[in-house]
């Protein structure tokens, strides 16, 4: 499971990371993102604090990075974070994102003058304050842990909202080779755009330390009511060198049901790891393709 070095750097990780999702925020890095967003199933990313929380106590690495992205739509983003798998039972995290959708508003919304086949430009910008406090295992075979999420978006057209919700997550190691986690999504009645109700699993099975394979899913009980929306992120990390990891993933979004095929590359050791990903070079509409850069350094 990594390194077992010992790092005291106190009792909290700060993470900030950013999402391209157009409903449900996603928290995935250009590590996981280069695997099909598998980032529920990914333990050396600080992103688990938001994602999957019980993952926090299973690693035994102190993680921390820096990253953005841009989509060819012109939305950006922008994460610095740390987690902290040794030493810390305290999670806390920012996740911000600006995007542009151009947008026809209902009769509601601009009523009588609206022509017909008018849109306007509506800037989205949404963020989340999230913290994770939980406990771990023996030699970290097994964690737990609660994500405290604080959720802000603000619209051109729509204006602003707020929302507070939780996240309770367990995750687990089996056989020194397989990777679980169950995160349960915003279970408090709170109805907001970007969090609904949900489900989020992840499982990473890892036989050597130079290949590797994710699935993870997103059952989504919320943004449609009385349907379930299910989004299902594969992905695979091979080396080609010892220095040289290569990604490719392929997830498909439960709510516009478009699918892309992801792709990534690194330049890593065991103490560092510099990552592109990319995604929608290849999907099944005419959508955006995001580009991800990310450093991240191990203790």
């Amino acid at each position: 499971m990594g390194n077992n070095r010992v790092l005291r750097v106190g009792a909290a990780g700060l993470l900030v990371c950013v999402t391209h999702n157009a409903h449900a925020l996603d928290a995935s890095q250009a590590q996981s993102g280069g695997m099909g967003k598998t980032v529920r199933s990914s333990v050396h990313e600080a992103a688990s604090v938001y994602a999957a929380p019980g993952l926090v106590w299973v690693g035994e690495r102190f993680d921390m990075g820096a990253g953005g992205g841009l989509d060819t739509d012109g939305s950006r983003s922008f994460f610095v974070g740390a987690h902290d798998g040794q030493t810390s039972a305290i999670g806390l995290g920012v996740h911000w994102i600006s995007r542009r959708a151009e947008a026809v508003p209902s009769p509601d919304e601009l009523p009588g003058w609206r022509r017909k086949g008018e849109t306007f430009n509506n800037e989205v910008e949404s963020s989340v304050i999230a913290a994770a406090i939980g406990g771990g295992g023996v030699h970290h075979l097994f964690g737990f842990g609660v994500g405290l999420r604080y959720y802000s978006r603000t619209s051109t057209l729509r204006g602003a909202s707020r929302s507070f919700n939780v996240a309770p997550s367990v995750a687990g190691v089996v056989a020194d080779q397989v990777t679980l986690s169950l995160t349960v999504e915003n279970p408090l009645p709170f109805e907001y755009i970007d969090a609904p109700l949900g489900v989020g699993t992840g499982a990473r099975w890892q036989p050597t330390p130079r290949f590797a394979v994710a699935l993870d899913t997103l059952t989504d009980l919320g943004s449609v009511p009385g349907e379930v929306r299910f989004s299902p992120m594969v992905g695979a990390e091979m080396w080609l060198h010892e220095m040289v990891p290569t990604r490719v993933g392929w997830t498909q979004d439960g709510i516009t049901q478009r699918q892309q095929v992801t792709l990534g590359l690194g330049v890593a050791s065991d103490a560092m790891d510099f990552s592109y990903a990319c995604g929608g070079l290849w999907s099944s509409d005419s959508g955006p393709t995001l580009h991800q850069l990310a450093i991240r350094l191990s203790m």
